[in-house]
């Protein structure tokens, strides 16, 4: 289990943090490029359980409350309430499995994986998803 989390540490070395998931800006809608957080439920330390509120996000139509998918403790919050235009897969917070494990993220960054995590869901999946359906067609 902790293999799939690895990758989410961009631009960290797997060593320098214990096991942890990003979660990242969702996608609320077909047509989001940002959101903004309004307000965060949660606080470091605090345990996640399917179905609870991390925070409420604003987008551009309303404001929704963006529901953990999984269990676990918050170890960073990488945003503050307010944090206005953060991109669509743009790093919100950390969460790891172990409540021992939420101290290591006392000055986490993910300022390595940031520009990546930004750009990359702003235009490639948009500009690839119609050229892999324009090579799809004609095959």
């Amino acid at each position: 289990p902790p293999a799939a989390a690895a990758p989410a540490a961009a631009g960290k070395p797997k060593s320098s943090y214990p096991a942890h998931t990003l979660l990242a800006m969702p996608a609320l809608s077909p047509t989001m490029v940002t959101g903004n957080i309004a307000s965060f439920k949660v606080k470091i330390g605090d345990k996640l359980a399917p179905g609870d509120v991390i925070c409420d996000i604003e987008t551009d139509k309303a404001t929704m409350g963006w529901e953990s998918q999984e269990d676990g403790y918050v170890a960073a919050l990488l945003l503050q309430d307010g944090a206005a235009d953060v991109p669509v897969g743009g790093p919100v917070l950390v969460m790891v499995e172990d409540k021992a494990d939420v101290p290591a993220f006392a000055n986490y960054t993910p300022e390595a994986g940031a520009p990546a995590a930004a750009a990359a869901p702003a235009a490639p999946p948009a500009a690839a998803a119609p050229a892999a359906a324009a090579v799809a067609a004609p095959a």
